[in-house]
């Protein structure tokens, strides 16, 4: 059996059993023997997974849920929690009904809420919705939603989990924008729709799925006409302490704030050396100098873009004060021997964490914990992302997250009494409240953009493209959340000319290392300087892999380069 996956301690798993890489198994649960269970399924607690089941890829089984031998889901399937599967129709504890079992087939996509019941010899159509404590009698069409006992069917679902309101027998989601046609009662299918351009980014879908929410917090804001700090700044600072493996967090007006007061409550000052990558977004070193502080740039690894522990000793002097390692692009650095440096030459460390909440390393440390301090970037185009800019900082030291309270309202303690200078870096409480809502679906949106990079992988495999460019490589051990998904291409402007030319949307991160930006130069770095770090600069593109994104318009992207290639063979 592969050993990349996690089973809780208290779980069993009997053999032969198969269980697929990245799949979670919890507290108490019992895999029997020739199970089959694929890639990155989570299974809940109390869980008991029959003899001869099969699961597919990215299946969900919530606390409580027995899956009885007889039963196949496909891939994407959503069990909620204590509903129930049979696989005999006239069971009696007296009568050995084994070779009565019928099979129960629930199809790619499609969701059983809490407490329903699936009576055994039918099929739960592609992409349905069995809602709570419904009980299944018959068979369930593709895309029905069904509820009541006997289940009814009440409406129609697309496949992104939005309910769809036809017109003419023809409904377009308003969250995703696929189109459906419905034919008689009981058959609705997906309208194939042309694919021709594919955004970098798409905001306008994750909003319209969580519009009723978001825009109810925002008039929850607007009419307690609390906008500074409160009670939902306080919230979110909680969650996502909790969620960053950290005491304390001390929320601010951006990712940048956050780093720059995270150099301030350390005391950073005019002088003082703090190394770091010369390949990240300007942030990281601009704080640096901002406060006086002279950036010292060591070379990158090139298989992670992070910093490379190897060269940082070399680089300390007697006026080196901290290190900051940026975890690129959503994969944790190699935290533990630059966690070594730092107390054998008593340094402070500040992680950069911008595009990497909830990423974590080899150890299950997560992004933002192992240093002194983390700082996070709430940017509209991060996994948890805002209406605006916002950030945070984390900490489990009290005196550092005390300090870095009163530095975000000026300095002051209590309110107009200062005896530290420090600036308005508050977050917007509006900021806060968005930030909540989306927070709940924020491990849901990395695992699909975590699946949607496994596509990839197999999409430029089968298109022999993989010879031609380098894909992400994931550290084993690590979590690699996906903020970006970056391909390295040798000569790379012509592909990415004819890219934007297919209207996919891509983009260069980054295109200049920092020893090459003109507002650097007094640093007397040169160019050549961090060949590494300059080559990735040279040769990486972004494509899309926010969550929404379709297989299908990832077949797209993949077509279109494998087309650049046969063209210019």
């Amino acid at each position: 059996m592969s050993k990349e996956y996690f089973i809780h301690e208290s779980s069993f798993v009997d053999q032969p059993s198969v269980i697929g890489k990245g799949t979670k198994i919890w507290h108490f649960s019992h895999i029997m023997k020739n199970a089959k269970i694929g890639e990155r399924c989570n299974i809940g607690q109390n869980v008991v997974i029959s003899p001869e089941v099969i699961l597919g890829n990215n299946v969900k089984i919530q606390n409580n849920v027995s899956v009885y031998t007889g039963v196949i889901c496909e891939d994407d399937v959503f069990l909620g929690p204590s509903m129930v599967f049979t696989n005999v129709v006239n069971p009696r504890s007296h009568v050995i009904r084994r070779d009565e079992y019928q099979r129960t087939l629930v199809k790619k996509g499609a969701s059983i809420g809490a407490n329903a019941v699936v009576v055994c010899g039918n099929d739960i159509g592609n992409f349905s919705f069995v809602g709570a404590g419904a009980v299944v009698t018959k068979d369930v069409p593709d895309y029905a939603l069904v509820v009541g006992n006997p289940a009814r069917i009440v409406g129609w679902m697309c496949q992104c989990g939005i309910k769809l309101n036809f017109r003419n027998d023809q409904a377009v989601c308003a969250a995703c924008g696929k189109q459906y046609r419905k034919t008689g009662d009981k058959t609705v299918g997906e309208i194939p729709v042309k694919i021709d351009h594919v955004p970098l980014l798409d905001l306008k879908a994750q909003y319209a799925h969580l519009k009723e929410k978001i825009d109810a917090v925002i008039k929850e804001v607007v009419d307690s006409q609390y906008f500074i700090l409160g009670p939902h700044v306080k919230s979110l600072e909680e969650k996502i302490a909790d969620y960053s493996g950290c005491k304390y967090a001390v929320g601010v007006s951006s990712g940048t704030d956050a780093l720059l007061i995270a150099l301030m409550a350390l005391g950073i000052k005019n002088g003082d050396e703090v190394i770091t990558t010369p390949y990240s977004f300007f942030a990281t070193a601009g704080i640096i100098a901002r406060l006086g502080a002279v950036p010292v740039f060591v070379d990158i690894d090139p298989v992670s873009y992070n910093i490379d522990p190897a060269n940082i000793e070399k680089a300390v002097t007697d006026k080196t004060r901290a290190i900051i390692p940026v975890h690129l692009f959503g994969q944790m650095a190699n935290m533990s021997p630059i966690m070594d440096i730092a107390r054998k030459y008593n340094l402070y460390v500040v992680e950069d964490a911008a595009q990497a909440i909830g990423s974590e390393d080899d150890q299950h440390r997560r992004a933002g914990s192992v240093g002194h301090i983390g700082c996070l970037s709430f940017f509209p185009s991060k996994n948890l992302g805002a209406f605006g800019d916002a950030g945070m900082s984390v900490t489990n030291d009290p005196i550092l997250a005390e300090k870095m309270f009163q530095l975000r309202v000026h300095g002051s303690e209590p309110k107009y009494y200062h005896r530290i200078i420090g600036g308005n870096f508050r977050i917007d409480a509006l900021q806060a409240a968005i930030l909540s809502v989306k927070f709940d679906y924020l491990d849901a949106w990395t695992e699909k953009r975590q699946a949607n990079a496994t596509t990839y992988k197999r999409l430029f495999i089968e298109a022999g493209l993989n010879t031609r460019l380098i894909l992400p490589e994931i550290l084993q051990g690590y979590r690699h959340i996906f903020n970006q998904y970056i391909i390295r291409v040798p000569g790379r402007n012509g592909l990415l000319s004819f890219l934007k030319d297919n209207k996919i949307g891509c983009e260069i991160y980054y295109p200049v290392t920092f020893n090459n930006q003109e507002c650097f130069s007094y640093l007397n770095y040169k160019k050549g300087d961090f060949p590494l770090a300059e080559k990735a600069a040279e040769e990486t593109i972004a494509i899309p892999i926010y969550p929404e994104l379709s297989e299908k318009q990832q077949e797209y992207i993949v077509n279109t380069i494998s087309k650049y290639y046969s063209d210019n063979a």
